[in-house]
């Protein structure tokens, strides 16, 4: 008995002793796990299996996460934490929310920090099956900020660039039912996980840079990783193909960066490996990527050698040109009056077709070193070497007026900030429509059927006619108009934009008349080319207005392209919904799968297009549909109920 006693005390002990740490030592702060400098955040990050480096399936206990002893959490101690696997090891976009239904919540309650440890133990524990990259999903529910020293309190360590997503507000608690647009980093927290033990073999290297399938890498890069807890030093392979050495055969480096020694090819695909050592031997089993590199020194790289740019008859981008920043040099034209770096400036022209142009940089791509999207372009007349300047743009897009027809115009492209910030882009130039027909709140739109669907191509032409609409808390442009009469239902207003659009619309909507609007909604969640939606409660027989315009009170911006739907879930007297608030579909807009809320009460469900035509039909469905067969648009779901009901949704295919 007692030596049955000791062997469970000794097996207990292992198990209670089983750990794994990851950015052990970092001193540097961020905003995982929560953002402490805010009153509200939340947080998801990937760590892949390669730096987790279990020895086997196994269950988390729990996790610990570390700070300055001397750092405050006292109104940030209101902690959800989730866990989940995904096949991810970057989130795509700042929206590219992992669902809650695939997140299990391991623990709720109130945190402390002891002597710079937050540690908290699960009820139940996770298990973890060793295949798949682990998220950490983390939300702070405490009102009030801390503020140790005007930053975040969390240390953390430097990963791959869009391995966290997180959103941070002073007064918006997100839902991670259906989280806010949020933001990408790579800075993950330093954390241990508790109850796993390490594989006896040493982690394999998470490669930071160049990313899988990176493009328009420099022909001299230099190679970076995470570092590895444990490693004496790293072996770097780089071949022209798959699992070869004829350009860097195994190079031995004592640290986690390795500059390539000798030029690449330009436009060349490269097959990169790095691998761990210590005393115990190399990391095993660890993944090959590759990159390509970029076609070299831009051919507009001065402006005497500026490309020729088609003028779109209409400001839709029928015809663009991609450029790119990386491998230019600096011109040595003066950047005054405008603002930023111009080392690396490229060089496009045009012949105005008319007196006004909007000059569009769209599918802005970061793909220096330094990772950057802040693109800035400057309109010059006269000729190279007696230039004149025109237009300074820090917007992707703006108007350029007073021009002259026939005269030449040159546009010079670089990236705002200095060293190692460069960009890819498409660049068009557009013509500017006469004002549209629904210009003004008395010639509005009618949507007399639902629902109802209206392209704007011509909403670049729309006027400031009745000035900034101030009816509303958050004001706005005076865009174009649309008009429906109530019907006592719900009625769905969702405005989206053109891939690679850079317009960021607000939709006002009011009653009252074109003379005395009253506000009744506004919505301005989006960001640049993202879709609004906004649910009215409607008033039968109530007219309402609606405004799609530029979100800024202040200054009259251009509107351009959108697609306005209009749809009713309006139900008949015969027809009752007791479950209409409990049943949600997210995220929307969505990429590949939906989620529904509560499938308990669902019976079956139905998803057809804008036309009514029925495109697939779920029996009993579950709370993850996969949509990724559908084309980019707006499509109905239509939610049949157990009592009888039925709900209609509209979502959004990105």
């Amino acid at each position: 008995m007692k030596r049955f006693l000791l062997l469970c005390f000794i097996i207990f002990n292992i198990a209670s002793n089983a750990q794994i740490t990851l950015g052990a030592g970092s001193t540097s702060v961020g905003v995982a796990p929560i953002s402490t400098y805010y009153g509200y955040s939340y947080v998801q990050q990937i760590f892949t299996k390669n730096e987790i480096n279990a020895n086997a399936a196994g269950n988390i206990t729990g996790l610990k996460f570390y700070l300055s002893p001397g750092s405050s959490i006292a109104n940030s101690s209101n902690w959800k934490i989730y866990l989940g696997t995904t096949s991810k090891t970057t989130f795509t976009s700042n929206s590219d929310w992992i669902p809650l239904s695939q997140l299990t919540q391991v623990f709720s309650g109130t945190v402390s920090s002891v002597s710079g440890v937050v540690t908290i133990t699960f009820p139940l524990p996770y298990n973890y099956n060793n295949l798949s990259n682990l998220v950490i999903a983390a939300e702070e529910n405490s009102a009030g900020y801390d503020e140790n020293g005007f930053d975040d309190a969390f240390f953390g360590y430097n990963s791959t660039t869009g391995s966290v997503l997180y959103f941070q507000d002073d007064t918006i608690n997100p839902n991670p039912l259906s989280p806010p647009t949020g933001s990408l980093g790579n800075k993950k927290s330093s954390v241990t996980f508790s109850g796993l033990n390490s594989s006896s073999t040493i982690a394999c290297p998470d490669v930071t840079y160049p990313q899988n399938n990176a493009l328009f890498i420099p022909l001299l890069p230099t190679i970076t990783w995470n570092a590895v807890s444990g490693a004496t030093g790293y072996k770097v392979t780089i071949g022209t193909l798959p699992g070869g050495s004829d350009v860097v055969n195994q190079q031995t480096v004592s640290t986690n960066s390795f500059l390539v020694p000798a030029s690449l090819a330009a436009n060349s695909m490269y097959y990169l490996k790095v691998v761990a050592v210590n005393a115990s031997g190399e990391s095993q089993g660890c993944s090959t990527g590759m990159f390509r590199t970029t076609p070299g020194q831009p051919g507009n790289d001065e402006c005497a050698n500026a490309i020729t740019l088609t003028v779109n008859p209409y400001a839709t981008c029928t015809s663009s040109v991609q450029g790119y920043t990386l491998g230019a040099t600096n011109s040595g034209s003066a950047v005054s009056p405008c603002y930023g770096n111009a080392d690396d400036d490229v060089w496009f022209k045009f012949i105005a077709t008319a007196t006004s142009h909007k000059i569009s940089l769209n599918n802005v791509e970061s793909i220096g070193t330094v990772d950057s999207d802040d693109i800035y372009f400057q309109v010059f007349s006269g000729s190279c070497g007696s230039l004149s300047s025109v237009l300074c743009s820090d917007p992707s897009a703006s108007l350029v007026t007073g021009l002259t027809v026939g005269s030449a115009y040159y546009v010079r492209v670089y990236s705002y900030d200095g060293t190692g910030s460069n960009q890819s882009f498409d660049i068009c130039i557009g013509t500017i429509p006469p004002p549209p027909a629904n210009d003004v709140c008395s010639a509005a739109i009618s949507a007399n059927i639902f629902p109802f669907s209206y392209t704007q191509n011509d909403a670049l032409g729309a006027t400031n006619s009745s000035g900034f609409l101030n009816a509303c808390t958050d004001g706005m442009n005076d865009g174009t108009w649309f008009s429906f009469v109530g019907n006592g239902g719900n009625v769905d207003v969702i405005v989206t934009m053109p891939a690679g659009s850079s317009f960021d619309p607000q939709v006002g909507v009011f009653t009252g008349n074109c003379g005395s609007l009253v506000c009744f909604e506004t919505e301005d969640t989006g960001g640049d080319g993202e879709a609004e939606i906004v649910t009215l409660p409607t008033v039968s027989g109530t007219i309402y207005y609606i405004n799609v315009g530029h979100y800024d009170e202040i200054n009259d911006d251009f509107e351009d392209t959108f697609t306005i739907n209009i749809s009713s879930d309006f139900l008949s007297a015969t027809e009752v919904s007791p479950v209409k608030d409990k049943v949600r579909v997210y995220p929307n807009p969505f990429s590949e799968m939906i989620n529904i809320s509560d499938t308990d009460n669902v019976k079956s469900m139905f998803v057809s297009d804008t036309a009514g035509r029925t495109l697939r039909n779920i029996e009993n469905p579950a709370s993850v549909i996969l949509l990724n067969d559908l084309k980019s648009g707006m499509y109905i779901v239509t939610l049949m109920m157990k009592d009888g009901s039925k709900q209609s949704l509209k979502i959004i295919k990105k």
